[in-house]
């Protein structure tokens, strides 16, 4: 019957007359590893840890131009500065996957609608007048000309809730969750099953002058040689080249970490969530036909683990879609439809019924609940 019920619906909305909004998560595009292994450092990455490559920028490039539509441009097919709502991380990798993003979006007038969003949001935030001027000198053909590691946003509750230097108090929940007997016993199970041997002769061989004790690896590490791995895959560097039983593995440590570690109290939902949940309900009411989250993995981490039950790994420019017409919101995970906490469908909730939800996770003193001074 439920099936019935929402194809129905489906069919209300599909066929309705209003025009529908979007208010789209992503994760930057591909960059390199966190933490440069021995043989990155000797072989392959001539950039800063966490820096976007140039397959990055184009993923974004290519996200912008499916994204480019009537609604956010005027009949000469120029960008409407006014029908966008952007919010963007201040970290290089998003940065530079903005810029990609926003000349995919608005191919004809991307240099405007690129530096009046510098100067309405960036500008805030920077650091250095110097790398600041050559920005807006810029044409933007080619942005890796551009120094874009200046721009510092203090207490970054809307990106980076997650960090502890944004809310000191996650540190002591990470501590109690680590060393709980539920966390014990899954690193125990991972650590022994038959794939973790070919993880450890993976990171045996990406630190050569170092001897390595089997018994000390956290799922940490694993979850680092995994993030090694997604970005040399990207680029594709052949280090290093696990079988398809250690790939699927580590990403079970990676979404055991990311769902249970960094996402199963409420005092990370609140520190993660707060701000980020406070502009999707604005924007779920907003008349911008276009409303854009440019973020992180973790962001998109924290917002699954609390409005659906489905754990996926988040790849680079993986999209996280709300969209809304007439009164329903739907969401998409890479453009496939998934089931949320919303309401009892799921499928297809009402704008009410999805602000209700939300709201439960919206803190009203952060600074308190995260021991800021």
């Amino acid at each position: 019957m439920k099936i019935q019920i929402a194809s129905i619906i489906y069919l209300v909305v599909t066929i309705g007359s209003c025009a529908q909004k979007s208010i789209l998560f992503t994760r930057h595009g591909a960059r390199s590893p966190k933490v440069y292994t021995e043989i990155d450092k000797n072989y392959y990455w001539n950039i800063k840890p966490e820096d976007l490559t140039q397959i990055g920028l184009q993923q974004h490039k290519q996200l912008g131009e499916s994204k480019a539509g009537n609604q956010i441009m005027d009949k000469n097919g120029n960008c409407i500065y006014e029908n966008l709502e952007i919010q963007a991380s201040t970290d290089q990798r998003v940065v530079m996957s903005t810029i990609g993003f926003l000349k995919g979006l608005c191919p004809n007038n991307y240099v405007e609608i690129i530096k009046r969003f510098f100067i309405e949001y960036y500008a805030q935030y920077s650091t250095n007048i110097e790398a600041w001027n050559q920005i807006m000198q810029s044409d933007f053909a080619n942005p890796y000309e551009l120094d874009l590691h200046y721009f510092v946003k203090a207490n970054d509750f809307l990106f980076h809730g997650h960090q502890q230097s944004v809310c000191p108090a996650i540190k002591n929940i990470k501590q109690q969750i680590q060393s709980s007997d539920y966390y014990k016993s899954k690193e125990k199970s991972f650590k022994s099953r038959v794939e973790f041997d070919e993880v450890f002769s993976i990171i045996q061989r990406a630190y050569p002058s170092k001897t390595l004790d089997k018994k000390s690896i956290t799922l940490n590490e694993i979850q680092d040689i995994f993030d090694d791995y997604s970005c040399n895959t990207v680029q594709g560097f052949i280090f290093p080249n696990p079988s398809e039983s250690a790939i699927k593995y580590m990403e079970e440590v990676v979404i055991f970490i990311r769902y249970y570690e960094d996402n199963s109290e409420l005092l990370e939902n609140y520190a993660q969530l707060s701000e980020p949940f406070k502009w999707l309900i604005s924007q779920l009411y907003s008349t911008s036909p276009f409303s854009w989250y440019s973020g992180h993995e973790s962001n998109q981490f924290a917002i699954l683990s609390v409005i659906s039950d489905i754990q996926p790994i988040i790849p680079f420019a993986s999209q996280l879609d709300f969209i809304v017409k007439n009164e329903l919101v739907m969401v998409y995970f890479n453009k496939i439809q998934i089931q949320t906490k919303f309401c009892q469908d799921g499928y297809y909730c009402t704008r009410e019924q999805t602000v209700n939800f939300l709201t439960q996770y919206i803190h009203p003193d952060l600074n308190t609940l995260c021991n800021l001074k």
